[in-house]
């Protein structure tokens, strides 16, 4: 038996691919997320409420591994893996598996090269470190939270100071409040995403993905990724980097998601995430791109750990690129129809759309990379022809014609 701690978001095709499997699993939920155990249908859930009864109900069951399906998850998955001696991360770094400022911490006492980075909780610390640095843009940051929650471009002392007051002691996407704020150097560069699964402390590259991320009043937005499936060497490079965060994070069993920025310094980690990618996985484009998607692989690893060690054996390399569109509503409001999907639909390399808005209900934070605006996926052998098709795009969501909304908002 399986146990997939708190199923939400893409957790949610996490555990899809282990009941297209026939696995035997046991959605396990943190008291906090009640609205999507009552919601989920599977044949056995449970609330966790506290460690010592959660415990004691799975050391009587035959459980295999306990896996993280979401970031919410993450902590109590390494918690319980340990205590039932199921495989498992490195139980003394799972604070800086979830904590941005002991992440990079981590990376430290590794040698890994790391963003500057530092904690503040006052106003007053806030001018300590802007004086000390003397250095613009910075990013301030919540310390905890995902989906670009929060995160913001300061080039001066007053809009630092605004992030600031906008970000600490605010509960943020993860429902926790912000005790403290991050202020990090800022990473200018191209982001990258690399995706891995982990069998005892081996690590599978599984897809790699360059980023489009704009930047709208001061928020960084992401328009699109796209696979990279032949690595330039600056990329390969940034690759080995990444194997070298997972390594000085502790992380053995399982998914990571991890960001990077390819600076003119080198690699340099933005985040690593011990679970599987965020917050779309409809499974079918990433097939028709790779052969497989992110949460197959863990599934095989779970269910299938000598096929999923000969993979360790092969070099990375795809046949077909991938781009995925976080669509971007040109403004908020009530949505009146998505005209843009009937063009995007005729693109060349159309593969497919998720999560589209509701017509009639309103579209409020255009910021967040949480696929609020719907997710495309295009998928082709040309990349020049995909980069085409997400310039269209991408002019057709910032000129409006796209999304239509309500004239009177």
């Amino acid at each position: 038996m399986f146990i997939l701690v708190d199923p939400v978001s893409t957790g949610r095709t996490l555990a899809e691919a282990f009941r297209e499997e026939g696995a035997e699993c046991l959605h396990l939920y943190d008291a906090s997320l009640r609205a999507a155990y009552d919601a989920d249908d599977s044949p056995r859930t449970m609330v966790h409420e506290n460690l010592a009864k959660t415990l004691e109900v799975l050391g009587a069951l035959p459980v295999t591994a306990v896996i993280a399906a979401s970031e919410y998850g993450v902590l109590l998955a390494d918690e319980l893996a340990a205590a039932l001696g199921l495989p498992h991360h490195r139980p003394e770094l799972a604070a800086a598996r979830r904590d941005k400022e002991l992440m990079v911490r981590a990376l430290e006492r590794a040698g890994v090269p790391s963003a500057r980075t530092a904690p503040v909780r006052t106003e007053d610390e806030l001018d300590r470190v802007l004086s000390d640095w003397d250095s613009y843009p910075v990013m301030i940051k919540p310390r905890n939270s995902a989906g670009s929650d929060g995160c913001v471009i300061s080039r001066d002392r007053h809009t630092a100071l605004r992030a600031f007051r906008d970000i600490v002691d605010r509960r943020n996407l993860m429902g926790e409040v912000n005790e403290d704020v991050l202020v990090q150097e800022f990473l200018a560069g191209t982001q990258y995403i690399v995706n891995t699964v982990s069998l005892e402390g081996r690590h599978l590259v599984s897809d790699v993905y360059a980023e489009r991320i704009d930047h709208v009043d001061g928020a960084p937005v992401l328009r699109h990724i796209i696979s990279r499936p032949l690595l330039e060497p600056a990329e390969a490079g940034l690759v080995d980097y990444v194997l070298e965060c997972l390594d000085a994070l502790g992380i053995r069993e399982g998914a990571a998601h991890t960001e990077v920025m390819l600076t003119p310094s080198g690699p340099r980690l933005v985040e690593v995430n011990s679970r599987v990618m965020g917050p779309s996985l409809a499974p079918d484009a990433y097939h028709a791109a790779f052969g497989y998607s992110h949460q197959h692989l863990v599934a095989e690893r779970f269910l299938r750990p000598d096929e999923f060690a000969r993979r360790l054996e092969l070099p990375y390399a795809a046949t077909r690129s991938m781009a995925k569109i976080f669509l971007r509503p040109h403004r908020s409001g009530v949505l009146r129809s998505v005209d843009g999907a009937r063009v995007l639909r005729r693109m060349p390399g159309f593969h497919s759309i998720d999560r589209l808005p509701v017509v009639g209900e309103a579209v409020k934070d255009r910021y967040l990379t949480t696929g609020a605006g719907g997710i495309a996926y295009l998928v082709h052998e040309d990349e020049e022809l995909l980069l085409s098709s997400l310039g269209f795009i991408h002019s057709l969501e910032d000129t409006g014609g796209f999304y239509r909304f309500d004239e009177q908002d």
